[in-house]
């Protein structure tokens, strides 16, 4: 169903505004999981985006579309599947994921380091700011204007930029043939998959479970069939890029928290404590070696101390307590740009106060 719920989305902001009261952002709530869970949380008011849905326009031979935040993520996937298409980035199709949520958290699949992140292919955004104005950036072309690409910044901002009405993407062919293969690997010996990376290859996934390595690749029949001949291993067919990107991969079922910690994909194994009662942290590394994620009890701040001494940073996957840190924290120059941006847009810090980057409420 398609509806436009614009107006009484920004009705509701500005009367917020006015008063200088929260408003906690949800569309699905698929993602609730994510973010730290602030102090004030149950007194913020909840404003829904589900009902603001539909595609708004969709030409498949521009490789464009456009779609209100409030749309299924499973609508949109499967209207692209029609037409042959995708959405490049690949993004975790959990129950009840609208658009907006998946472009305002930055979720992209084991595709990512290959095809580009979720940024990467958006084109524009249309979003009510924290000071209540109705702001569109970008557009549905490929060539953007030069300068300050405001639309890219509202993804990933957690809702503290902005909350998205609508979105344009860019959109791609599905591939013609898509294959895994797996070897035998060492636990923790990224090597393979580093090397790998530096190969004209069609390597749309990496992924090193164990002591076993999954390579995924995808494009024309002849290109993928050569590639699988050079590289060799065993065809499989319980590949694990699905779970993966969904998290349901039996690595998640395991109760501890999770984090994903994000670094060069030549970095070593990182040195992990035990947890307190002697177990060893569990470790998958996604995206060539890029991503890894670490199931551990450790405290927020060792892990952060940890994905720092590595140049990377860390992220929890898992739902937290109240009060929780969640990001790795943000100092420095990039502390204060990013407070003097999320100034510019809601300078009351009203939007989703708390959840993300909670260093940049004050």
């Amino acid at each position: 169903m398609n509806h436009d719920a614009s107006a009484a989305l920004l009705d509701t902001v500005q009367q917020h505004v006015a008063n200088g009261l929260p408003l906690r952002i949800v569309g699905g709530n698929s993602k609730s999981f994510l973010g730290r869970v602030s102090e004030s949380a149950e007194e913020m008011t909840t404003l829904s985006v589900a009902e603001h849905r539909g595609v708004t326009n969709y030409e498949p031979t521009e490789l464009v579309m456009s779609a209100r935040s409030g749309t299924p993520l499973s609508l949109v996937i499967d209207t692209l599947k029609q037409s042959g298409q995708q959405l490049p980035f690949d993004p975790p199709q959990l129950p009840g994921a609208t658009l907006g949520g998946t472009l305002a958290c930055g979720l992209s699949g084991p595709v990512r380091p290959y095809c580009g992140a979720v940024r990467d292919h958006t084109l524009g955004t249309r979003v009510i700011s924290g000071k209540g104005e109705d702001l569109a950036f970008g557009g549905e072309v490929m060539k953007n204007v030069a300068g300050y690409d405001v639309s890219r910044v509202q993804i990933g901002a957690y809702g503290t930029l902005g909350v998205l009405l609508d979105v344009s993407l860019k959109v791609l062919p599905l591939p013609e043939t898509t294959r895994t293969l797996a070897f035998e690997q060492s636990e923790h010996d990224c090597s393979a998959m580093v090397k790998l990376a530096r190969h004209f290859l069609p390597v749309t996934g990496a992924a090193l479970i164990g002591s076993r390595r999954y390579i995924r690749l995808a494009g024309s029949d002849a290109g993928v069939q050569a590639a699988a001949s050079e590289l060799g291993g065993d065809a499989v067919d319980d590949a694990p890029w699905d779970a993966l990107r969904d998290f349901t991969h039996t690595f998640f079922q395991d109760e501890r928290p999770t984090w994903r910690i994000s670094v060069a994909d030549y970095t070593p194994k990182l040195a992990i404590p035990d947890d307190k009662d002697g177990s060893p942290a569990s470790v998958l590394y996604d995206w060539g070696g890029a991503q890894r994620w670490v199931k551990t009890t450790l405290p927020a701040q060792e892990i952060f101390a940890l994905a720092a001494s590595a140049n990377g940073h860390a992220t929890r996957f898992s739902s937290a307590s109240v009060g929780d840190a969640t990001h790795q924290p943000i100092e420095g120059v990039a502390a204060r740009l990013q407070t003097q941006l999320r100034t510019s847009f809601d300078p009351q810090r009203l939007l989703n106060r708390g959840r993300f980057h909670p260093e940049l409420d004050t």
